[in-house]
């Protein structure tokens, strides 16, 4: 067992999205992070063996990494250590509300922020995904450093600078 910091190697890789639900509708709020990282304990004394996957609503690669929910291979655990300066948000709004209801909304979380949702509307947050993309560097307590990106076909290739 060992123990890993991941973190994105370039700045703005990062996308969190956090759902929303409510008598069946769903919103997705998005924030972009300008940097991140997060400490990543295996089963054994390897580096963790990420698989890359498609953000919902990007560009149809598998490029980046679900961090919260990529506890597959030799990954027992992800916990996150820091995100760093949130420079974009977005909301994705259900397609059956309507303009005037999204409007109201969004006055609400420029206001509030997003968690008013919950707070003032009844809104229930249902799952967090938190979306990284290459490069990721993987560095280890014994002094191992690595940094990986995902190639054309989604597998995980050493990263090389140019």
């Amino acid at each position: 067992m060992a123990t890993w910091t991941v973190s994105t190697y370039y700045k703005k890789s990062i996308e969190e999205h956090e759902h929303f639900v409510k008598d069946g509708q769903e919103i997705v709020y998005k924030t972009g992070w300008r940097s991140g990282s997060w400490s990543v304990t295996t089963s054994d004394d390897n580096p963790p063996e990420f698989e890359f996957v498609e953000v919902p609503g990007g560009d149809g690669n598998r490029d980046s990494i679900d961090v919260n929910n990529c506890c597959d291979n030799n990954i027992e655990e992800v916990e996150l250590i820091e995100t760093f300066d949130g420079c974009w948000a977005d909301v994705e709004w259900p397609d059956d509300m309507d303009e005037e209801e999204q409007e109201r909304l969004q006055e609400l979380i420029d206001e509030d922020g997003a968690y008013s949702l919950e707070d003032e509307e009844g809104w229930t947050q249902s799952d967090t995904e938190m979306y990284i993309w290459g490069p990721i560097l993987i560095e280890g307590d014994n002094g191992f450093r690595k940094i990986i990106i995902a190639d054309e076909n989604g597998n995980v290739v050493d990263f090389k600078e140019d």
